[in-house]
Parts: structure tokens; C-alpha cells; sequence
């Protein structure tokens, strides 16, 4: 089964198709309008009173220590992160253990799960794991990792990752702070764009990341020209930076890339015009998503979150209608939903109903990710499903949602 927590690591071994997903990525600065909070009144919890909600997360709880005895190691990491939310210090330590494990894929799913607990002590030990292996692979996936989900906090530790010496971190760095706020963002970003020894790609992003300054003016005559001069990865950075304003000039410049060779680039231009409305370049992200070859689907996918609330609505309705989509793809679609400014009830809805186990998980991952407490009726009956990985899902959702609500001293 494909677990959520992992998603993103399976394309680390295929860079030339998933940094167009990272590069899709421009979460707004707001929560999702329909998103939920953890302090909304207990009688919403699967229709139920404050005591049939904290029953519901003593439940959660109790899988969530069970599953930690799992055979199944991405259980037991995704249990711990159930757990430490509740501040259990052993699972906490697992957690800081598995960041240096050598499996790579679990390395991945410790590190994505510490940047989705709560507790404080998740980003210190992240810190120190990113100290301890300045130059290895921990600080590609965090990075990656980061720009699928910036975080705030983070900014200065990405203003650091800037200086090594490796594309793939400056890279995904400089898309998780195109949209964070950070002290002198503009002086720090444009002594890196107008650097004239980094490369044309990490120039084209730092011009990116300036779009949301000041210097956005500037910025997107700088992303025009590379749009026509830059390397191949500097004009797939211009196709995203040329979606956040539609004018004449951008139009043009992304209708030149969408008719070049450059396939990474054309996929990103086209799901800026889709970004835009442009009927016939939402067409082609349509057929992308439901009969593209390799990666691309995927990646097609992932890209719908930069999209306006009524366009990915409109998107997702298409494909989840016409086709029948392959599981990675399903779930690069759900995982955009975390994010998507407008109501995700249909896409829960074809999530949690769907055949697919891997689906229904990634769609139960996206009730807790929005804290959406009217789907707990929904996701409360998961906690004894026959597959692990959904009883664990289910688990994390409802203590992402009911975690305050949960009394340790009382038990079920």
C-alpha cells in the first residue's frame, strides 16, 4: 500500500520529473476556507457530545499503540506520530532515531512525519539530524520535503540550506521560501538571483521567490527573459513564476514553452494558463493527469494546488469522473487538497469511497491535514478496519483533530 507519509519519496530517484511537482507549489498564506480547526465545539465530532468524542480519540489512542508493535515498520512510524502527539516520549525517540536510519524510504517517512507533529520538540530534532549530515542525503528529502509543505519556523534553516553546495537543496530551499515571510526576504533572495556564479536554475528560482516581495516587478522581466534564455530547469521555474500574473506578456511567454521541447517546462506553463482559466490549457492538465506517461501524471497532479479553489475544483471533478486513475496519481491529486482554497466534500467523498485501500488512506490523511471534524463519523469506524495502514491514518486523523480533547487518565 502506498503510505501518504511516503509519497513524496518515491520520486527522489526520478529528478527530472518530480521537481516539477515541488515547483507547482504555491500554497496560500491563509487556511483552506472549509478547513477545521481542533477548537471547534465536541458536539461536531461524528455527530456526537464531548464524551463521545473523547471515547473517539481514546480509541485512536489505543490503535495507535497497538500499531506500534507492528511487524509493519511505516506503522509503527506512522503510531508514533500519532503518539507523540499526545507527548509520548518514546515514540518521540523513535522518531529521532529512524532520521538516521538507512533505508532511505523510512529516513523519509520520520523526517515528513516530524514536520507534521505538533510537538515542539519535532523541528529540534530535525536540526540536529540536518547538522549531523550537512552534506547527505537528509538534507535533499528535508528540503523536498519542506517545499510540499513550507513551514514558517523553518525559513532561516532554508536560508542556511542555500549556501551547500547542491542544486537539488537550493533548489527545493528557495521553493519553500517563495511564500514564507522572513526578515530583509528581498535584500537576502536578490543576492542570490543576481549572483552571476550560481546557475541560471537557482537564479530563475530566487526570481521567484521575489515575486512575492517588492521586487515583483523586476522579478518577472527577469523570468520572461528566462523563459527564452534560461536552461531547461531555469524556463520550468519561469512556467511557475509566470502563473502568478496573467497579462499579455506572461500569456505569451508561457504559450512559446508550452509549444517548445522542453517537457517539464510545458507542463508547467500549461498548468499556469490553467491557472488562468485558459480552456484548452485545462484540457490538456486534464488529459495529463488521466493518460499521462511515466511521471508526468503525477506531476500533473501535484500541480493543481497552485491553482484557484474553482479551477482545481473544476479539474478534479473532471478526472475523478471520466477515469479511473492510477493510485499514485489519485493520491498526488488528494494530497493537493491539503491546501486548495475551496470545499474538498466531493473529493472526500471519492476518496474515502474509493476501491483503492492506498486512496481511501490518502483521503483519510487529507481529513485530519484540514482538521475537517465532520468527517469523523467517517474515519471513527476506520479505527478497526482490516488494513493496518488505514487504522493508522485513521488514528492520526482523529487525534490530529480531537488531540485536546484527549484525557490520559482515563481509559476506554
Amino acid at each position: 500500500m502506498l503510505n501518504p507519509f511516503l509519497l513524496r519519496a518515491l520520486c527522489f530517484g526520478v529528478a527530472l520529473s518530480c521537481p516539477l511537482a515541488m515547483a507547482a507549489t504555491t500554497a496560500p498564506a491563509t487556511p483552506p476556507a472549509k478547513a477545521k480547526t481542533a477548537h471547534q465545539p465536541a458536539t461536531d465530532a461524528a455527530g456526537e457530545d464531548a464524551e463521545g468524542a473523547a471515547r473517539l480519540v481514546r480509541e485512536a489512542v489505543s490503535v495507535a499503540r497497538q500499531l506500534r508493535k507492528s511487524e509493519n515498520f511505516y506503522d509503527q512510524v506512522a503510531a508514533a506520530g500519532t503518539l507523540v502527539d499526545i507527548g509520548d516520549k518514546e515514540s518521540l525517540q523513535f522518531l529521532a532515531d529512524t532520521l538516521s536510519h538507512p533505508d532511505w524510504s523510512l529516513m523519509r517517512s520520520a523526517i515528513d512525519m516530524l514536520l507534521n507533529v505538533q510537538h515542539p520538540a519535532g523541528v529540534d530534532l530535525i536540526y540536529r539530524a540536518a547538522q549531523q549530515d550537512p552534506e547527505g542525503v537528509f538534507l535533499k528529502f528535508l528540503s523536498e520535503s519542506l517545499a510540499t509543505r513550507p513551514r514558517e519556523d523553518m525559513a532561516e534553516f532554508l536560508m542556511t540550506a542555500l549556501k551547500a553546495d547542491d542544486t537539488w537543496v537550493k533548489k527545493h530551499a528557495l521553493q519553500a521560501l517563495a511564500t514564507l515571510p522572513f526578515s530583509d526576504k528581498e535584500k537576502r533572495i536578490r543576492s542570490i538571483a543576481e549572483d552571476t556564479h550560481q546557475d541560471s536554475m537557482t537564479r530563475a528560482y530566487a526570481y521567484y521567490v521575489l515575486m512575492d516581495t517588492g521586487a515583483r516587478s523586476q522579478s518577472l522581466d527577469k523570468l520572461l527573459d528566462l523563459a527564452v534564455n534560461g536552461s531547461p530547469d531555469a524556463q520550468e521555474a519561469a512556467a511557475v513564476g509566470l502563473g502568478l500574473v496573467k497579462n499579455a506578456k506572461t500569456q505569451a511567454a508561457l504559450q512559446s514553452l508550452e509549444a517548445s521541447d522542453n517537457s517539464r517546462a510545458q507542463l508547467a506553463a500549461y498548468a499556469s494558463e490553467a491557472g488562468f482559466g485558459a480552456d484548452d490549457a485545462i484540457s490538456v492538465i486534464v488529459e495529463k493527469i488521466a493518460h499521462g506517461s511515466g511521471m508526468e501524471s503525477s506531476v500533473a497532479a501535484a500541480s493543481v494546488r497552485r491553482m484557484p479553489g474553482p479551477i482545481a475544483s473544476q479539474i478534479s471533478e473532471l478526472v475523478t469522473t471520466c477515469c479511473k486513475l492510477d493510485t499514485e496519481v489519485a493520491a498526488r491529486l488528494l494530497e493537493s487538497w491539503a491546501t486548495i482554497d475551496a470545499d474538498p466534500s466531493r473529493m472526500l467523498k471519492w476518496g474515502l469511497n474509493n476501491p483503492d485501500p492506498s486512496v481511501r488512506m490518502q483521503a483519510v490523511w487529507l481529513v485530519g491535514e484540514r482538521q475537517d471534524r465532520k468527517y469523523l463519523k467517517d474515519i471513527g469506524p476506520l479505527l478497526k478496519d482490516s488494513d493496518s495502514g488505514i487504522r493508522a491514518m485513521a488514528s492520526w486523523a482523529i487525534v490530529r483533530i480531537l488531540g485536546d480533547e484527549y484525557d490520559p487518565g482515563v481509559e476506554i
